[in-house]
C-alpha cells in the first residue's frame, strides 16, 4: 500500500522545498500539499527554548488533528485520508546575549534588524520541533510513543537543534540582508540557504534543523514512505 500524499500544514516555502527535494531525490510518487493550519501562528511563552519550540509544535499538532477530524484532508482533495501523512513544524532561534530571549519570525524590518544585530559575530542554537500524524491502520513501527492520540490518529513529535555561527556584520551587509527581504517569515530573521549562507557556518548538528524540520522527524518520514 503506497502512501498517497503528505499534508504539510505550513505556509513555509522553505519547508515545502525541502519535502519536494526529498521527493525528487528518492523518486517518491506522492503528492505534497502545503496549506497552513487555520490557526498557524502560536506565540512561545515557556522558560527554555527547547520547551517553547516543543510546546508550540505540540499545539500545532493538536490543531492539525482537530482539523483532520473535521474533514480537512478531504477538503485538500486527498482520496484515501487514512493513507496520508500530515506534518507540522516550528523553528525558534536562541538569543546568544541572554539565552532566555527567543527569536521567532520578525514582525517588521526593525525587529529583523534587532535580531540580526544580536546574532552578529555570535554562535547560537536553532531548535526545530516537527510533528507527524499517521493513521493507526498503517501499522507502522515508530521508535517512540505517540505524543497525542485522537481516535485512530497518532501524533508524534521530534525536537532537535543545531549550532550556527555568524560573521560580524558590517552596516552594508545588514542593509543588504534587510533589503533582500530574506528575513521575511524566517525565525531569527534569516534563511541559512538564502542570503545568509555567505555569512554563516554550521558548527554542529544538521542543516535541516536550521531550515525548519527536525532531522529525526525527516528520517522517520523517509522510513514511512519507504515502508509503504
Amino acid at each position: 500500500m503506497a502512501l498517497e500524499g503528505i499534508w504539510l500544514a505550513s505556509a513555509s516555502k522553505r519547508r515545502y522545498a525541502i519535502l519536494n527535494a526529498l521527493k525528487s531525490e528518492k523518486n517518491y510518487q506522492i503528492s505534497i500539499i502545503a496549506e497552513p493550519l487555520l490557526e498557524d501562528e502560536i506565540k512561545p511563552s515557556f522558560p527554555t527554548l527547547k520547551e517553547s519550540v516543543f510546546s508550540v509544535n505540540k499545539m500545532k499538532l493538536e490543531n492539525a488533528m482537530m482539523e483532520i477530524s473535521l474533514g480537512r484532508l478531504k477538503q485538500l482533495n486527498f482520496k484515501n485520508c487514512e493513507n496520508v501523512v500530515s506534518i507540522v513544524s516550528d523553528t525558534l532561534v536562541e538569543d546568544p546575549n541572554t539565552y532566555e530571549q527567543i527569536f521567532g519570525k520578525p514582525d517588521d524590518e526593525l525587529e529583523a534588524l534587532n535580531m540580526l544585530k544580536s546574532l552578529s559575530g555570535r554562535r547560537h542554537k536553532v531548535w526545530s520541533s516537527t510533528g507527524i500524524i499517521i493513521h493507526d491502520s498503517l501499522n507502522l513501527k515508530i521508535n517512540q510513543r505517540p505524543e497525542i492520540i485522537s481516535g485512530n490518529w497518532l501524533g508524534y513529535v521530534w525536537t532537535d537543534y543545531s549550532i550556527v555561527e555568524f560573521e560580524d556584520f558590517t552596516d552594508e551587509v545588514l542593509m543588504n540582508l534587510l533589503q533582500s527581504n530574506s528575513w521575511v517569515g524566517k525565525a531569527g530573521a534569516y534563511d541559512l540557504d538564502g542570503k545568509m549562507s555567505k555569512y554563516s557556518k554550521l558548527i554542529s548538528g544538521e542543516k535541516i534543523n536550521v531550515l525548519g524540520f527536525s532531522e529525526n522527524a525527516i528520517n522517520t518520514l523517509e522510513y514511512i514512505i519507504d515502508v509503504l
